[in-house]
C-alpha cells in the first residue's frame, strides 16, 4: 500500500473522536503511510498486518484507534447491564518480550494522558483508560488484582496469555475486541507462535461463549522485518482474511563493515603491548588477536557520539566486552574502574591486560540482568547517564531506547532480519538514519557480516 494523498489523510484522522484528533494534531505533523494505511484497514474493522520500518509509528497505529474505541464506549450511555459486567478488558498487547510489554506501558501514557487534556479542553467526557500487565513477573498478588478489577488494556506475553485462558482470569477477556500481537516475526514461525495461534482461536470460543453473535476479536500485527509477507498474514488472521499494510519503506540506514587492521590472518600487537625483544609474557593471552584492536575501536566510536549500543551475541560475550570498555575507557582517562563493573579475572584474562576509572562507559544488558536493573540501564541511555549498552537480543525487539547515535554489532547478527530490527535502534525517529557499524570477529566472518 503506497502513502496516501493529503486528502486521505484528512479523511483518516476525521474518523477518530474530536479528543483524539486534537491530540494528534498537536503532537504530530501529520500521520506516517504506515499509519495512514493502518488507520484505513482498522477502522474498516479488518486484520491488519502493519509492515513498515522501525520508527514509523506502527504501534501508535495499532493503539491509537483501540484507544478511541474505549473513550467512544465509555462516553455512550451506560448499557442496560451490572456494572461487573462492564469491568472487562477490551484491548489486549501481546509482546514475545516481557521488557517491551513494560516499554508499552510507559509510552501508552502520553496518548493517554494527552486525549484526556485535549477532551476536558474540548469540554467533553474523558473516561479513564486503564492499563495493566501480566506476565512471568507479575506477583500472584498482583495477578489476583488483574482478576478482580480487569484493566481496559492487558499488556501480556504468549505464555501468560495461555495461563490466562485456562484459568479464572479468562472470563476477563471475554469483551476483548482487539487484539495487538507486536515483532509479530519473532513467533510467526516457531513452535511459540504455533501455541500463540491456538490461544488466540481460545479466546475467539471464549467470546463466543459468551456472545454467540460476537465478532471475532480484530487482529493487528506488527513488525519491521517480515517475510513472506503472505504467510505471516495467514498466521495471523487464521481462517479470516488479513489486509496488508506495507507502505514503500523510505527508511535510510548508512551501515559500515569495519576491520580495524590490514591483516586479520596476522593481527598487530595490541595497543600498548612492549617493543619486540621486551618481556611479552602478560600479553600471551593476545598475542595473534583481533579482540584488543576491535575493543578499541568500539570505545572510539563510542566516545565520538552521545549514545551508543552494543549488540553482542551471547551474554557471555556482552559481560566480558563490558568490562573490558569500561577498563579501556578507565585506562585513557586514568581513573580507577569500580568494583561493580569489573568483570571475573577469567574475563579479563581473555581479554588481555587491565588497569582501573572512576567511570563507567558501559552497562550490559541482557536476560540474566534482573528486571529493576535492565529498567535503570534503560533509563540512564535514554537521560544522557550513560554513554553505552552493550546488550543482546534483550533490546532487540522495538524497545524505545530514546535517541541512539549509533549501534554496532560485534560479530555477523543471527539473521538479516534480526540484524535489521538492531541497527533499527539507532535513528529510531521517524525519517532519521539509522547508522550502525559491524565488526567482524574473524576472517570467515567477514562475509557473513557484509550479507
Amino acid at each position: 500500500m503506497s502513502a496516501l494523498s493529503n486528502d486521505s489523510t484528512h479523511d483518516v484522522l476525521e474518523r477518530f473522536t474530536p479528543a483524539t484528533q486534537d491530540w494528534f494534531r498537536g503532537a504530530f505533523t501529520a500521520p506516517t503511510s504506515a499509519q495512514s494505511g493502518a488507520w484505513e484497514a482498522i477502522s474498516a474493522g479488518k486484520h491488519a498486518l502493519v509492515v513498515a520500518p522501525t520508527g514509523s509509528g506502527k504501534t501508535l497505529s495499532a493503539f491509537l484507534w483501540a484507544i478511541d474505541s474505549v473513550f467512544r464506549e465509555r462516553a455512550a450511555p451506560e448499557r442496560d447491564e451490572p456494572a461487573n459486567e462492564r469491568a472487562r478488558t477490551r484491548i489486549l498487547y501481546i509482546s514475545p518480550l516481557k521488557a517491551l510489554g513494560v516499554d508499552v506501558e510507559r509510552n501508552l501514557r502520553s496518548p493517554l494522558v494527552g486525549i484526556g487534556q485535549s477532551a476536558r479542553r474540548l469540554g467533553v467526557a474523558a473516561p479513564e483508560v486503564t492499563v495493566g500487565v501480566r506476565s512471568g513477573d507479575t506477583t500472584s498478588g498482583d495477578r489476583r488484582k488483574l482478576v478482580a478489577n480487569p484493566p481496559d488494556i492487558l499488556i501480556t506475553t504468549p505464555e501468560s496469555l495461555y495461563l490466562m485462558l485456562t484459568s479464572r482470569a479468562g472470563d476477563t477477556l471475554r469483551d476483548v475486541h482487539t487484539i495487538i500481537i507486536d515483532e509479530v516475526h519473532a513467533v510467526a514461525a516457531t513452535k511459540r507462535g504455533a501455541h500463540l495461534a491456538v490461544s488466540l482461536e481460545r479466546l475467539d470460543a471464549l467470546r463466543r461463549t459468551a456472545r454467540p453473535d460476537a465478532p471475532a476479536a480484530q487482529r493487528i500485527g506488527l513488525s519491521a522485518t517480515v517475510r513472506p509477507i503472505d504467510e505471516v498474514a495467514r498466521f495471523l488472521g487464521g481462517s479470516a482474511p488479513v489486509e496488508i499494510v506495507a507502505p514503500r519503506a523510505s527508511k535510510t540506514f548508512e551501515l559500515g563493515v569495519i576491520v580495524p587492521m590490514d591483516d586479520m590472518t596476522n593481527p598487530p600487537p595490541p595497543p600498548g603491548a612492549p617493543a619486540t625483544g621486551d618481556d611479552p609474557a602478560e600479553y600471551t593471552e593476545v598475542t595473534g588477536s583481533v579482540w584488543p584492536h576491535v575493543e578499541e575501536a568500539i570505545v572510539d566510536r563510542i566516545l565520538q557520539n552521545s549514545s551508543t549500543i552494543v549488540f553482542a551475541n551471547s551474554r557471555r560475550l556482552a559481560e566480558r566486552l563490558t568490562g573490558r570498555l569500561n577498563e579501556i575507557y578507565s585506562e585513557r582517562i586514568g581513573a580507577p574502574l569500580p568494583a561493580a563493573t569489573a568483570p571475573p579475572a577469567a574475563m579479563m584474562a581473555q581479554a588481555g591486560a587491565t588497569a582501573g576509572a572512576d567511570a563507567v562507559l558501559a552497562k550490559a544488558h541482557h536476560g540474566s540482568v534482573s528486571k529493576e536493573q535492565r529498567a535503570l540501564v534503560e533509563e540512564e541511555l535514554k537521560s544522557g547517564a550513560l554513554r553505552c549498552v552493550v546488550a543482546t537480543s534483550s533490546l532487540e525487539l522495538g524497545i524505545d531506547m530514546g535517541a541512539v547515535d549509533l549501534v554496532i554489532q560485534v560479530e555477523a547478527p543471527p539473521s538479516a532480519a534480526s540484524g535489521l530490527q538492531r541497527v533499527g535502534r539507532a535513528g529510531h525517529q521517524v525519517g532519521e538514519i539509522s547508522r550502525a557499524a559491524l565488526f567482524p570477529k574473524h576472517r570467515g566472518d567477514v562475509l557473513h557480516t557484509a550479507v
